[in-house]
């Protein structure tokens, strides 16, 4: 079972809706607006990663696994989750992740 209280998931949750939502109106924009230049292409593909990892977020919400690390299975601090809500792993094995 999960290491978040009811509380912590819906306020994780609210987090998650309202950054998808801003997300989606900036992809929508920029979709509108003719994006030949490399650095706002860059900035539209980062939007729309993030906006994958949110959506997967979302999904994970309430299984048992979510807050849980992907690659130790340790709990990932509620902390971390409060600042990056669609982190996948806890801070060490991100850190290990980045570096390969």
């Amino acid at each position: 079972m999960t290491h978040l209280k009811p509380g912590q998931i819906e306020s994780l949750r609210r987090r998650l809706d309202e950054r998808a939502a801003v997300l989606r109106d900036e992809i929508a924009s920029d979709a509108r607006e003719n994006l030949n230049a490399e650095p706002e292409m860059a900035a539209l593909q980062r939007d729309i990663e993030e906006l994958r990892d949110i959506e997967e977020a979302l999904a994970r919400l309430h299984k048992p696994a979510y807050g849980l690390c992907a690659d130790c299975g340790d709990e990932v601090p509620f902390l971390r989750l409060e600042a990056t809500p669609a982190a996948r792993r806890c801070s060490s094995c991100q850190a290990k992740f980045e570096r390969t």
